[in-house]
């Protein structure tokens, strides 16, 4: 998954690409509005974080000119945090507002919370390799064969399903599925993901070492 991060202070910049890219985006880094805009338009893009203090042409200007061509999620990043910005951000066709500084968890969390509401509104099932999930009938089919899993498997299925390009910690799972179980036990993400490997094949799931989970090569 490919998404345009605007931001022309090279500080948090840097750090805030090599974060994204460990969570497994690709990101292409604009630092000024016009850049932004030229990116834009020579590559496809499933979502945009923009800075609205921006050199030269600024965030606001950005906004609008993406919005008339385009309903991809954006999400603003800056250090204005009044009402009236936000507000002025939202209206313009912003679909989230976060104020810097941000903690980075905060960020993913909301940039897959837009992810997930831009595929709810068009996408209706999955399709992985030859697996077939279908979120509003809480089903799972491999090769067309109804597959049996239980509420906490389905929590991490439909989680990394959703974004299949993302990587998902240990402790992120967890909290996916501690709805559903009082007490977890050290290594229960763990054993619901050998249960769902075996169930649906030991490459559906994959993992990246000191990082966490993602959909995995399914065409292996």
């Amino acid at each position: 998954m490919t998404l345009l991060f605007v931001e022309d202070d090279s500080m948090i910049g840097e750090s805030t690409c090599v974060l994204l890219k460990q969570a497994g985006f690709n990101v292409h880094w604009a630092k000024t509005g016009t850049q932004a805009l030229q990116l834009f338009d020579n590559h496809d893009y499933e979502f945009v974080l923009l800075d609205l203090g921006l050199p030269g042409l600024d965030g606001t200007q950005v906004l609008q000119r993406i919005r008339k061509v385009s309903d991809l999620p954006i999400l603003i990043l800056t250090a204005r945090d009044n009402v009236e910005d936000r507000v002025s951000g939202l209206e313009q066709g912003a679909d989230d507002y976060l104020v810097k500084p941000y903690h980075i968890d905060e960020l993913l969390a909301r940039i897959r919370a837009l992810l997930r509401r831009a595929k709810g509104a068009t996408q209706t099932e999955y399709m992985l390799g030859d697996i077939k999930i279908i979120p509003a009938a809480h089903a799972v089919y491999k090769n067309d064969q109804l597959i049996e899993v239980s509420a906490k498997e389905w929590s991490i299925i439909e989680t990394l399903a959703a974004t299949p390009n993302c990587i998902f910690s240990r402790e992120q799972l967890e909290q996916k599925i501690s709805e559903k179980q009082d007490i977890l036990q050290s290594n229960t993400v763990e054993v619901h993901i050998h249960n769902i490997r075996q169930k649906l094949g030991k490459n559906f799931i994959k993992t990246i070492r000191g990082l966490g989970y993602k959909i995995g090569n399914l065409e292996q």
